[in-house]
């Protein structure tokens, strides 16, 4: 880590929107603040870093004994190491309130909107700015990520809004063409291991004494998803005991179908699962409608976990 800097960082396993709204408010802060990320780029991020030009924020290993920022996330379990002893100065999130707690009164921003970046963006308007276009670019891809494409019931007429004004800035004559290519490359997932597929956008949750952790992954092709559903569902079985999660769930969310395929394994997930969704089909959990794990996962299996 640089020194005299603070970091501006996303979850672990970060998304597209923790990496862009980190980039977007480094940005904005300007001299001494810098964006940092707590994993690895995953594919569409990449895709989204490369096409409007942006190094990919430093990997924060530990952030011990540091001032940090936190976007996208306000729980202790999806922070980047180290968050315990780092003094945390702002929160900018969309999610649910987690357990993070502060030594003295911060800046928490938190709004029912789809996305950070959309968050971010006020901002910049709060302060009589303009994001640069490589940086509108990057939250406007952020924005259609979180809300895939504005199919996801957490997206708002204000993530819309948003997004329109961030791509003309950008230069980005067809939103939804940039959408489809942006999660082409997302969902390349042919060379991947299971492992890796499960970790690129993972977060855990806690319901009373219950850890469980919730992966997805987002495709254009129902198909590809298809193929891939034994190969997870294989995986996490044999796998489940390296995860440090009660229980572990996995969202193969398509696009296109607006649907989500959900898979599980742990004790009690099957009848956490049952408690909480009623299944479109027959001998799977095919959740029509369900594409959204802030939204219509997370909260279904928290409450019927309590």
């Amino acid at each position: 880590m640089s020194d005299n800097v603070i970091f501006i960082t996303g979850h672990k396993n970060p998304d597209t929107d923790s990496i862009c709204s980190a980039i977007g408010y480094a940005a904005l802060k300007g001299e001494g603040y810098a964006a940092g990320r707590a994993g690895e780029l995953n594919p569409e991020t990449q895709f989204v870093l490369e096409r409007f030009g942006l190094a990919a924020p430093e990997l924060l290993r530990n952030v011990a004994g540091s001032e940090i920022i936190l976007v996208d996330h306000n729980e202790a379990g999806q922070a980047v190491d180290g968050i315990a002893d780092a003094k945390i100065i702002e929160i900018l999130d969309h999610h649910k309130i987690g357990g993070l707690q502060t030594a003295e009164p911060i800046l928490f921003c938190n709004l029912p909107v789809g996305c950070t970046a959309t968050i971010l963006t006020l901002f910049y308007h709060q302060n009589g700015k303009k994001p640069e276009p490589a940086v509108a670019g990057a939250l406007c891809s952020a924005i259609l990520s979180d809300t895939l494409a504005f199919r996801s019931p957490t997206c708002t007429e204000l993530d819309k809004e948003t997004a329109t004004k961030l791509a003309a800035i950008a230069g980005i004559v067809d939103v939804e063409a940039y959408a489809k290519e942006m999660f082409m490359a997302g969902s390349e997932l042919g060379n991947k291991t299971e492992k890796e597929i499960l970790y690129l956008d993972f977060k855990k949750f806690t319901a009373g004494d219950t850890t469980f952790g919730v992966g997805q992954v987002s495709s254009m092709s129902g198909e590809e998803l298809q193929a891939l559903k034994p190969r997870m569902e294989a995986y996490m079985k044999d796998s489940f005991s390296e995860h440090g999660a009660d229980m572990l769930f996995f969202m193969l969310t398509d696009i296109m179908d607006e649907s989500t395929d959900l898979i599980y394994c742990g004790e009690g997930a099957e009848a956490a699962v049952n408690a909480a969704f009623t299944s479109d089909a027959p001998d799977r959990i095919y959740l029509k409608g369900v594409m959204s794990r802030k939204k219509q996962i997370v909260p279904q299996l928290t409450e019927a976990l309590k």
